[in-house]
């Protein structure tokens, strides 16, 4: 068993930096009596006691992008200029520097407080850009929460629980950041956080020619890719580096270019092996204040709802174990054409008239329109029947200039360093407002002619009301190893050829008026496709934050069992966040940056 170790989790409260200076009072950040600012607010003396409980590793959480600035939250300070050169060098599409920061976060409004417009951002276009962070401009807290607590063992997340019970204090989970959906950010919380550790301490057990991982949850995908690759081995991975392999990505289902071959993330914790003393499985803390391991033969509810559920809701996961597979070569189709509507929609018809066959030869990989590109892998069919099936996908890009080619790849690591590490693409970038939608289409639209050429008008309309899109062939739809009864994931999983998703943004001083246009825009383009895909679903965790009937959208008819596992295993609901199960609504004060 191979162990990536290290756990934060932040309670975001406003401590002073170092402990030993507590205020009488806390500061009010400028957004009403919330719980750290109102008349509920804990005393100084809670902090103190709550911060011997943890050993001192109760911290004051602040924007990451503060450094620069000469106001914060209304009060003058001293920029620091060293600290503001490393976050203006790494703040538009560092990956992995800024999911190290607390109060970074990959979609910047979630730092920010939207509805009010106060923030502390840089231009994302030209971090050095003065006018951003000189005076008159200033630094303010956002959603970002004012205390965190340095998680390193469970017995941090039992006092944060009975802290949060005790006190009235709202509690978020912060992993690496990468969320789309601000649940793991919250104005006048206290934060959990899941930091970065990439020690791995021990090796992996082979049962049956397979093998397994475990890892500590702020694991990040870049870490376990290189620990895989130098044991011989390759996990179900997503396209980014900085994401946690533990925390949302799989606790929401887990999608990967493997996914069609392999299964989801939810797919690789979801088997037990018989005859072994070994379970694929999580260790949680749950709201009650207890310590589980969570697998197939124990807390079997849990274990179904932490495959699919949604991260942030059942507990604070310390611990995950995965299937891993022997490294394996890859066969890859890197299409590419000049990007214009004109080409896409030749494209699009030939990818509509054969994504089917490809997803059952397991290949995964995203096409996307605003570069001209397609890319697929899979460990299935040999070099000359890849070429075969890309074929005319190649013959037509050449004839409109583009470079494409059929070829063979030794690893997972090496399409991981090509295509998200950076060297031969282009990755999503981070550091700037995402709003964003997406939607599930299944094989079902792809089965006629007529339903092909529905589907391709729906998707050019989409496109047109999107910066920028992309279409992940990411889905179970190839995937033989399971039909997913066991996990909570939306079946639509299973019966989709990809997702496809839309995003739109502003820049760093945008208006609320622009900032609601984005979102606008975004539902709207999600709309082509809800419109021709009834009942198909959304990936909850790359879904628009206004989705309709999200409890459908997102669990289908798990919903129900999954909101009474919730209530069992957090019965005074100490955990809450944007959209997932049991969500209180909009109208409680945590949610009051959303607009």
């Amino acid at each position: 068993m191979a162990r990536l170790g290290g756990v934060r989790i932040n309670l975001d409260m406003n401590l002073a930096p170092a402990f030993g200076i507590v205020p009488t009072t806390l500061p009010a950040f400028g957004y009403g009596s919330g719980p750290l600012c109102g008349p509920l607010a804990p005393l100084a003396s809670d902090w103190a006691a709550l911060n011997d409980t943890v050993e001192g590793r109760l911290h004051f959480g602040h924007p990451w992008a503060k450094p620069c600035f000469s106001i914060y939250n209304g009060n003058k300070v001293q920029p620091n200029y060293e600290e503001c050169a490393h976050v203006q060098d790494n703040f538009f599409n560092n990956h992995l520097n800024r999911s190290h920061a607390f109060g970074g976060y990959a979609s910047t409004q979630f730092e920010a407080c939207m509805a009010t417009e106060e923030s502390c951002l840089l231009d994302w276009t030209n971090a050095k850009n003065p006018s951003s962070f000189t005076t008159p401009q200033q630094c303010s807290q956002g959603s970002i929460s004012p205390f965190y607590i340095d998680v390193r063992k469970k017995e941090d997340v039992m006092a944060a629980f009975q802290f949060s019970k005790e006190k009235g204090v709202t509690l978020t989970i912060k992993n690496t950041g990468h969320d789309f959906q601000g649940r793991s950010s919250a104005p006048d919380s206290l934060g959990l956080w899941i930091k970065h550790e990439p020690e791995f301490v021990a090796e992996g057990c082979d049962v049956e020619g397979q093998s397994a991982v475990t890892f500590g949850a702020g694991s990040q995908f870049h870490d376990l890719i290189e620990f895989a690759e130098a044991h011989g081995l390759q996990v179900v991975a997503g396209s980014d580096q900085s994401v946690g392999a533990a925390g949302g990505w799989a606790q929401g289902g887990g999608h990967s270019p493997l996914t069609p071959n392999y299964g989801l993330g939810a797919d690789r914790t979801a088997s037990r092996f018989p005859h072994t003393r070994f379970d694929l499985q999580y260790k949680v803390v749950t709201p009650d204040g207890v310590y589980r391991t969570v697998n197939k033969c124990q807390n079997e509810d849990l274990f179904f709802a932490l495959r699919g559920g949604g991260g942030g809701t059942f507990g604070v996961v310390l611990e995950a174990t995965m299937m891993a597979s022997p490294r394996q070569s890859f066969r890859m189709a890197n299409i590419n054409w000049p990007p214009n509507n004109n080409n896409l929609r030749e494209v699009l018809e030939i990818f509509l008239n054969n994504v089917t066959t490809f997803a059952k030869q397991g290949f995964g990989g995203y096409l996307t329109p605003t570069i001209g590109n397609l890319v697929l892998i899979s460990p299935v069919p040999d070099l000359d029947e890849a070429q075969d099936l890309f074929k005319p996908l190649v013959e037509l890009t050449t004839k409109m200039d583009g470079k494409s080619s059929v070829a063979e790849i030794a690893s997972l690591h090496e399409w991981f360093q090509g295509w998200v590490d950076g060297r031969n693409g282009e990755q999503d970038p981070v550091g700037l407002p995402v709003a964003l939608s997406s939607r599930f289409v299944p094989a079902k639209n792809h089965e006629t002619e007529s339903g092909r050429a529905e589907l391709k008008e729906a998707l050019i309309n989409a496109f047109a009301h999107s910066a920028f899109s992309q279409i992940h062939i990411t889905t179970a739809y190839g995937f033989k190893g399971s039909k997913g009864l066991d996990t909570s994931v939306h079946p639509s999983w299973r019966t989709a050829l990809y997702q496809v998703i839309f995003v739109n943004s502003w820049y760093w001083d945008g208006t609320m008026a622009d900032q609601q246009l984005a979102y606008t825009e975004s539902t709207k383009a999600a709309n082509y496709l809800r419109e021709i895909t009834p009942g198909a679903g959304a990936y909850l965790n790359e879904a628009d934050i206004h989705e309709p009937n999200f409890e459908e959208s997102f669990w289908g008819g798990h919903y129900p069992r999954l909101l009474e596992i919730k209530k069992k295993y957090d019965p005074d609901h100490l955990l809450d966040c944007w959209h997932c199960v049991g969500w209180k609504g909009p109208q409680e004060p945590q949610y009051k940056c959303y607009i």
